[in-house]
This record gives C-alpha cells, structure tokens and sequence, in this order.
C-alpha cells in the first residue's frame, strides 16, 4: 500500500513539473512578443534594451528591468540607428580623384562625399562611386540641363538632325529616324481623285469642290424627279379607279429610265460613313495592367535579402521610412513589402492598385546597375518582355 502512494506521489511531481516548463515556455514566448521597438530579445528569455544610435553594444542587460551596457562609436565610426551590435560602422574616405567631403562623419552620420566643380558623382554597383568628368555637348546638339552634383551635362539633337554617336548629331539629309520630316505621308489616297496626272497638287482643291458638288445636285435633282414621277403615278391610278370608263391606256405606268452612271457616281458618297466609322474601331486590345502586389511578391522572391536596403535606397527611400518598416513589421519580409509600398506611393501615375510600366523600367535599371542582372532579367521577363495587351 505504501508502494502504491509513494508511485503516486511521483508521478503527480512529475507531472506539475512538466506543466510549470511548458508554462515557463509559454510565458517566455509571450515576453518576446511583447519586447519594445527600442528592445530586442535576450537568448535568456527576456527583454532588454537597445543601444542609441552613435552607440553600441558592450555588454548585454542581465535580467528583466536591467539595462544593457553601450559606449559610444569610437572615431572615425558610426551608428545611424537604435542597435544591439557590437561593432560601429566605419566612416568612408573622400579621397578620390577631384572629391571633396561635404559633411563629415559624426557618431551618428557618415561622412558625405561630393565633386568639385566640373565633375559630377557618379554611383556604380554596391558602396563605389567616382568624379566623372562633365561632358560638353557635341556637333550639331544642344544643352538642355546643366552638369550638377549628382547628373552629367544634358544634351540633344538640334532640330533636323539626327543622332549618330554618344556625343555627336547631323544634319537630315534623308527619310531616316529622326528626319520625319524628309519622309513620304502614308496618308491613304482620296478616293475622289479625278483629275489628270498632269494636274499640279495645288490644283486638286480648285477642282474636287466642283465635281463633288455637281454629283450632289445630279443625286437630289434624280431624287426629286423619282419622288414626283411617284406621286403623279398614285394620284393618277386613283382618278382612274373612280372613273371606270376611261380608256385603258390610260393606265399605263410611266416608267423613267435613270441613267446608270449617274447612279455609280454618287456611291462614293455612300460608302463615306462606312469608312469613317471602320476608323473610329477600337482597338483590339487595352494595355495589361500590372498589379502592385503581383509585382511585390514577385520582387521579394527575386532580390536576396541581404541586398534589398541597397535597393529601396537606390529608390529614393528614406532612411527614417526603411527603420519605420522595420519596427512595424518584425518579419522581414513584410518589413521588404511595406518599403516598396513607400517606394510605390511616392511615384506618378498608375491606380492604387496599378504599377506603371515607366516604374518598372526604373526599377531594372537599378537592378542592372547593382550588378544583380540575373533578378533583373527574370523582372524583365515576367513584366516586361510579354505581350502588354490583354483581350477585352
């Protein structure tokens, strides 16, 4: 009997034990879940606090309600955000050809690179940038933006001129791209050209006002003889059904020959509206429109992860955007998703649900430009490269 209490007792021990873990457990997931934006979770099973930006980690908080340990970046280092890392940032160096610091690195900042006058910034993939030298434009162009800190020098063709090189136009000397002007006018022949071959273009108006309007008169006065010959016929056969003893060659039809030619030369007139309205057809087909989160979800499956800041930033996404969709949202894909909304919303044109083509075409550039062609293409591709009509 006293086996039998003693087994029991053990097991109950055992079983309030596995309940206070799974307790623990739950309540330690719970925690996580309710830790700050300005916190992060401690692998001890609390919370504890981030350091402020120019600050890092030295020493992580001990327990609930225990601050963690920061020090400020040492020089020539940075922080821009609220963190838990260990090591600050390093400050880049404007020290390359023709640029200059426009503002330097402090704790919380990195430095700002620019050019010296005459050169302008130019970015390439990643962090590397260099001074380009500010173009001149070239034979036969013209200046349509000035060299600034962050764009080259704008130019174009002058009028009637073509483009021949990366710097350089000529003049039109023949129908070709960029001399419309030389070119033949695929406009369809008048249909009522009757005049001679011999007859100079400026004489077609002087003749085509007579002819049309001496076919109008033939077709109205034929019009008006067939409607008169029709009712003299009517009123006359109902005279004779009054009078039956008139003679029965009286009752003979009338009957009035139209000559044929006139008949053909007024059909033109009645195959116009045919035409005018085979060119007022709508189209077959209306532009595909692509849907913002079909191109989203697209995207984060594309770009790898440890890219996608570089990519909002060459966006034109502000940093405090990209740290406000990192505290909204703690899965990073949703983090991803709310940036390009950013990103979305601040461009032109499209729906609220509909991305514009012009903003895709942008977003591959960039892609291109950060070295990442492979994603680029399969945007391309999917976006891009299909057929951009769709059936009504």
């Amino acid at each position: 009997m006293r086996k039998y209490q003693l087994c029991t007792c053990i097991l109950m021990v055992l079983i309030s034990q596995s309940y206070t873990i799974s307790d623990s457990a739950i309540s330690g997931g719970e925690k996580k879940k309710r830790c700050a934006d300005n916190e992060y979770w401690n692998e001890k099973g609390f919370c504890c606090d981030k350091c402020h930006p120019g600050d890092k980690l030295k020493e992580k908080c001990l327990g609930p309600n225990t601050r963690s340990e920061c020090v400020q970046c040492e020089n020539g280092t940075y922080m821009e955000n609220s963190n838990y890392n260990v090591n600050c940032f390093t400050c880049q160096k404007c020290t390359k050809p023709n640029s200059r610091e426009i503002s330097p690195c402090t704790f919380k900042m990195n430095s700002e690179c620019g050019c010296n006058p005459g050169y302008y910034f130019k970015k390439f993939a990643g962090l590397d940038w260099t001074c380009s030298l500010c173009k001149e434009c070239g034979r036969g162009q013209r200046k349509t933006g000035d060299c600034t800190e962050k764009q080259n020098t704008q130019c174009e063709c002058l009028e009637n001129h073509y483009k021949t090189g990366k710097n350089s136009c000529e003049p039109c000397v023949k129908c070709r791209a960029g001399c419309s002007h030389l070119c033949i006018s695929s406009t369809p022949p008048n249909p009522f050209r009757s005049v001679s071959p011999t007859a100079s273009p400026g004489m077609l108006p002087h003749v085509l006002v007579p002819v049309c309007a001496c076919i109008t008169v033939l077709a109205l006065g034929v019009f008006m003889v067939y409607e008169g010959i029709r009712l003299w016929k009517k009123k006359r056969h109902s005279s004779s059904s009054s009078q039956k003893s008139s003679p029965a060659s009286e009752d003979q039809p009338f009957i009035i020959t139209v000559s044929l030619e006139a008949i053909n030369e007024s059909v033109p007139f009645t195959e116009q509206p045919s035409k005018i309205e085979q060119s007022g057809k709508l189209p077959d087909c209306v532009p595909r429109e692509i849907k913002i989160h079909e191109f989203f979800y697209f995207v984060l499956d594309e770009v790898p992860i440890g890219r996608f800041k570089e990519l909002v930033r060459r966006l034109e996404v502000s940093e405090q955007n990209i740290d406000r969709s990192e505290q909204d949202h703690r899965n990073c894909k949703d983090a991803h998703y709310q940036m390009l909304k950013v990103w979305s919303d601040s461009g032109s044109g499209g729906g609220s649900h509909v991305l514009p083509f012009h903003c895709i075409q942008k977003f591959v550039d960039i892609l291109k430009d950060m070295n990442l062609a492979s994603c680029a293409d399969n945007i391309e591709s999917k976006f891009l490269s299909q057929d951009t009509c769709a059936p009504h």
